[in-house]
């Protein structure tokens, strides 16, 4: 009886599935964002993450927060990851990775009334251009010599944009024009070059467990190779 007892608890599975793991996003629509009315935190890579957790059987709980406050609730709090970000160097040994979850493409956003014409990203070195606090592509443009003005929040440039404080505005094309629409500023702003593609990951704290992260790992290539992505991205008009 002892020796099926132990040859029983050998065949239990080394990762646990007990621990709830807390999910936060920051508003970056239409990749993470809360809709409005019904409060229900959506988007291309939630809906991702999402499948990935459930394929892997464990529970979450998921919340929106601020850029600096994701980071350090991710580097301080047990089984919490945040998702929707670029894998840098100055963050790469702090936090452990799941990705890449999508590629999105990087842009200048200027008014469409400004006859400029840019033929290469550094042609826009002069001039003053938007970003926002703590965020990894206006830190990597500024220590690159360019004039990044760092606004409280993204959502602060379109108008910036539009009324002259600003040059030009740095920001994802898709979330970038996401903003726009939200504010009716759409048709004032037009891509003026692009700057990058960018992969969006997830990170999360170090301490957790390696299995549970090779495992999302390996389902989210899954999300990719079945289909499953595609379909979630078609969903919310992203190419």
């Amino acid at each position: 009886m002892k020796s099926s007892l132990v040859l029983c608890l050998a065949t239990v599975p080394a990762l646990s599935h007990a621990e709830t793991i807390k999910l936060l996003i920051q508003e970056f629509a239409p990749f993470t964002h809360t809709d409005v009315r019904s409060g229900e935190i959506q988007g291309a890579l939630t809906e991702k993450i999402q499948e990935i957790l459930r394929r892997a059987g464990d529970n979450y709980t998921i919340s929106s927060t601020s850029l600096a406050r994701g980071l350090n609730s991710t580097l301080n709090d047990d089984n919490t990851c945040l998702f929707g970000f670029r894998r840098t160097p100055e963050r790469e040994n702090s936090y452990k990775w799941v990705g890449p979850l999508v590629t999105d493409n990087w842009v200048l956003y200027g008014r469409k009334t400004d006859t400029r014409v840019l033929k290469n990203f550094e042609d826009a070195k002069p001039y003053s251009i938007g970003s926002y606090k703590n965020a990894a592509t206006g830190l990597q443009l500024h220590e690159q010599g360019y004039r990044i003005e760092f606004s409280n929040q993204d959502e602060d440039n379109p108008r910036l944009l539009i009324n002259s404080r600003l040059d030009y505005w740095i920001v994802s094309e898709s979330h970038g024009m996401a903003i726009a629409q939200q504010q009716g500023y759409a048709n004032d702003i037009v891509r003026a070059i692009k700057w990058k593609s960018i992969e969006l990951n997830m990170l999360c704290n170090i301490r957790m467990d390696k299995q549970r992260i090779e495992l999302y790992n390996k389902i989210n290539k899954e999300l990719d190779n079945d289909g499953t992505m595609e379909k979630i991205m078609r969903k919310y008009g992203i190419k």
